[in-house]
């Protein structure tokens, strides 16, 4: 399973950052077929077919781990850059 992390820096509360992420999270599971939960006040798991991921809010930066199936793989690049162009329009 290839593997990648991004970091995408904020300079909002993390109680504002979470309540973003909250929101994204029916575009998620509605747009991408994702499940997604939250593992405490801090981390939301991120799962579909071919794509696991975990996004840790921190106070200045979200940090995000993403591990790709087979079939995703060749897509990586451009699964990258869609997550770190979400994120960061997410949070600005």
């Amino acid at each position: 399973m290839p593997k990648f992390d991004l970091e995408i820096p904020h300079n909002l509360a993390v109680p504002e950052v979470r309540s973003r992420l909250e929101k994204a999270r029916a575009k998620l599971e509605t747009d991408y077929g994702a499940t997604c939960t939250w593992d405490g006040d801090d981390r939301l798991l991120v799962a579909r077919k071919g794509l696991q991921a975990t996004v840790n809010v921190e106070p200045t930066r979200l940090h995000v781990d993403v591990s790709l199936g087979l079939l995703l793989s060749p897509l990586a690049g451009s699964i990258r850059n869609g997550i770190t162009r979400q994120l960061t329009e997410l949070l600005a």
